[in-house]
């Protein structure tokens, strides 16, 4: 498995699915975020909400990154933030008390993909590794890091990783903090709980293709931002989405059609009685040009449809 796998494979746990006081808000963002995920593992593992979703990653994904790595996600890793920015490119901070051999795997896995090159700043170091020091302009989520890498331990508790060497550097002087811009004209909402698992969120623009003329192609078309939030509430797992679209009459159009897609569903027979109960209790909402889809249901329900 490659440095590459790795990353990504961090990536999926916060994709695929803590508390507030680990959550991400929009002044940790830069104000020209393209998408942005913060996924508490910890959060996950000390409640009861989260800890079916944490045992369903730990069987279905951390396994594999330990038995291919020996690296242990579960006992070493406790969060994830990422996003990805016009500026800086993808920028990704693991955080997590890190044992010396995990640190002294990660940096052999490192070495073998090419050139390797040990750097420093403020008596920091990072170091670099990839084919030459050409930055990616591919607009692939993770593109940024397919040819080129910087990364440090410099800053305890955290492993920093970025496509941008300026970027890098910004995160070892402010001790590994995203110095964010709440305060932007048009930056990403984000949403927040008091015990979030998951948030992200992205800037539809830069994924809707043009080719395309299905349903899915015209919502991310008339798409501004969309976000996502994966919560405990009351010891049930509550997620809930928000679109912000072009304007209001799109908003509606969408949410009416959503609606009707739930009316028909709730009748249906041959849907798993849960699933039904899931998609009865679950709630559609326009406000502006907002549109808002939450639900809350049993985690072992969410065990169940990942693994379906």
């Amino acid at each position: 498995m490659t440095i590459n796998k790795v990353l990504c494979a961090f990536l999926a746990v916060a994709f695929a699915c803590g508390s507030q006081a680990y959550a991400v808000d929009s002044d940790d963002l830069p104000g020209d975020t393209v998408w942005y995920l913060h996924a508490d593992l910890a959060g996950m593992r000390s409640s009861e909400s989260g800890r079916e979703l944490y045992r369903w990653l730990d069987g279905e994904v951390f396994v594999e990154v330990n038995e291919e790595t020996g690296i242990d996600i579960g006992r070493e890793l406790e969060r994830v933030t990422a996003f990805s920015a016009d500026g800086p490119g993808v920028t990704i901070v693991f955080e997590g008390t890190l044992s010396q051999e995990t640190k002294d795997k990660l940096m052999g896995m490192v070495a073998l993909q090419g050139k390797f090159d040990p750097r420093e700043h403020d008596g920091k170091a990072y170091f670099f590794a990839g084919e030459d020091d050409a930055e990616s302009n591919t607009s692939d989520p993770l593109g940024n890091l397919q040819e080129a890498a910087f990364f440090s331990f410099a800053v305890p508790n955290k492993v920093l990783v970025s496509s941008s060497e300026g970027q890098m550097q910004e995160l070892l002087r402010s001790g590994g903090k995203i110095v964010g811009s709440g305060g932007h004209k048009g930056a990403l909402f984000v949403m927040t709980a008091d015990k979030s698992f998951v948030q992200a969120g992205m800037r539809a623009e830069h994924f809707a293709s043009d080719d395309g003329d299905d349903w899915n192609s015209n919502i991310l078309r008339n798409t501004e931002q969309a976000a996502l939030l994966v919560a405990d509430r009351g010891g049930l797992l509550a997620v809930e989405a928000q679109l912000k679209s072009t304007d209001e009459m799109m908003a509606r159009s969408i949410g009416s059609v959503i609606n009707g897609l739930i009316g028909l569903q709730a009748f249906n027979s041959d849907i798993d009685p849960q699933i039904r109960t899931m998609i009865s209790n679950t709630k559609v909402s326009v406000a502006d040009a907002v549109l808002s889809i939450s639900t809350v249901f049993d985690p072992a329900m969410l065990v169940q449809l990942l693994s379906d």
